[in-house]
């Protein structure tokens, strides 16, 4: 996904009840999130690189001192979870940028595996039993959505999922399904709303949930489907 941001001219000045004058700033770190003002997610992007690299690196440094056993340990716990914050919200940034964790990703497989350099992504994945990044954001989204359907996430993303009232057309079939909202453009088309209800239906055409089933289910079955799809995208 891309995120297309209207472009709009920075008032003179805005000024807080007290009368201090707000400082404009381009990159703003927030809950471990840095923000840039196009929200392309390029500062942080960076950083979480910058991260995974300098990690991969003393793990590279220090290989002779790892089993095989221990290599997979320490990459399943000290760099995934790296890539995997904040995945959801970055989801929209531009394939180039994402692309770059995908570099890293695969350097950290290989150090696990021991694979030549020239190893195709997919083999990569296959070896060390991983998913690639891309369907590991799309499972966290659409876990995210799932809570949210349970009322088990912030109210406010509660508040944005509407379940569909089944119509003559739909009446037969009676798969949970949201309310898609109109989105005239680009950028309406990454709000929450939209894209939650949007991604939500698509999974329905496979998935078919007819009522609630756990979070625990629903995780099971998400991971059976990715599964029967392939891991390689």
């Amino acid at each position: 996904m891309h995120a297309i941001q209207p472009i709009t001219a920075r008032p003179s000045s805005i000024t807080t009840p007290d009368s201090s004058d707000l400082e404009y700033v381009d990159n703003y770190k927030y809950l471990g999130v840095w923000l840039d003002c196009k929200l392309s997610f390029q500062t942080h992007i960076k950083h979480l690189h910058s991260k995974i690299k300098s990690r991969i690196g003393f793990l590279y440094r220090n290989k002779a001192s790892f089993t095989h056993a221990a290599k997979h340990t320490l990459v399943k716990l000290a760099i995934l979870p790296i890539p995997d914050f904040s995945d959801v919200i970055r989801k929209i940034a531009f394939n180039t940028l994402l692309n770059k964790l995908d570099a890293v990703y695969h350097s950290a497989i290989r150090f696990v595996t021991k694979a030549p350099y020239i190893t195709h992504h997919c083999d990569l994945y296959a070896l060390v039993g991983w998913p690639s990044l891309h369907t590991r954001r799309q499972t966290h989204w659409l876990q995210v959505i799932y809570k949210s359907l349970l009322g088990k996430a912030q109210p406010y993303l509660s508040s944005l999922v509407t379940i569909a009232a089944p119509t003559r057309s739909t009446r037969s079939r009676r798969y949970i399904s949201l309310v898609t909202p109109k989105a005239n453009s680009s950028f309406g088309r990454l709000s929450f709303q939209f894209s939650a209800a949007y991604d939500w239906n698509e999974l329905q055409k496979s998935l078919k949930l007819e009522t609630h089933i756990s979070l625990t289910s629903f995780k099971h079955q998400l991971s059976e489907q990715f599964t029967d799809h392939g891991t390689c995208t």
